[in-house]
């Protein structure tokens, strides 16, 4: 957190994550604009996406953004937003978590009538598409051991369901433009977030602190017996050498 005489503290996500963890389909939006990026399509379309390893973006001197951007001018059209929106519903500890995702793409307004709404809908199926193919679905979570560069812990299903939004209009530089609106669900399995969390060396009970990896020797007793079978008494000693190989896979 950083701290300034005019606007006061300033806090950012890193902030809260030092703090207290990442949560569930916190970073679904910025793996989301990763793969993406990935299509040479949508990268034609859209131009190059700038971020790091984690998806998280570098600069905001582009056409892509994670939030509700409304700023766009007509020279960086055509631009698309990606951001959480609606409610996010959870049903228990061991059930779903489920929320919306919203993309929003803005068109240049020199569209020929024809293209008004060909283009959105020729959009639409390339999405449809996207949700259905294997770059979505190295974002599911199938087993926490399995590791991807593009994995959300804990999403258990992604676009399953769309609901496509058609001749919706924007404002850009004071002109009007088209804009496509479609809304994605995504469904977490907290239970699978759970386990993802003992991963981390964390658990359930106390999410915020590494607890597990304290445990670094396992120590046991042999209870031996001075005797021999045939009644007669000897005193032996024996050294066992024995170990235990503790791992976290």
């Amino acid at each position: 957190m950083s701290k300034s005489p005019a606007f006061g503290v300033t806090i950012k996500e890193a902030d809260i994550d030092a703090a207290f963890l990442t949560g569930p389909a916190e970073f679904l939006v910025a793996k989301t604009l990763l793969q993406l990026s990935q299509v040479k399509g949508f990268v034609a379309l859209f131009g190059p996406y700038k971020a790091d390893a984690s998806g998280n973006k570098l600069t905001d001197q582009q056409r892509w953004a994670d939030y509700q951007r409304m700023d766009w001018s007509i020279r960086q059209l055509p631009a698309i937003n990606i951001f959480e929106s609606g409610t996010e519903n959870k049903q228990s500890d061991n059930a779903y978590m489920t929320g919306t995702v919203q993309i929003q793409v803005y068109w240049p307004p020199n569209f020929r009538r024809s293209d008004l709404s060909r283009v959105p809908a020729a959009f639409r199926g390339a999405l449809v598409n996207f949700f259905s193919s294997q770059y979505v679905a190295d974002m599911l979570d199938e087993l926490y051991y399995i590791q991807r560069p593009a994995k959300v812990y804990g999403l258990n299903e992604y676009g399953k369901q769309l609901a496509w939004s058609p001749n919706v209009e924007g404002v850009v530089d004071g002109e009007l433009v088209p804009v496509t609106i479609l809304d994605v669900s995504y469904r977490m399995d907290l239970r699978a977030w759970y386990r993802a969390l003992e991963y981390m060396d964390r658990t359930k009970a106390d999410p915020f602190d590494i607890t597990l990896t304290d445990l670094v020797r396992i120590y046991g007793d042999f209870a031996g017996v001075d005797g021999s079978f045939d009644g007669t008494e000897s005193t032996a000693q024996v050294v066992i050498q024995d170990g235990i190989n503790v791992s976290n896979p």
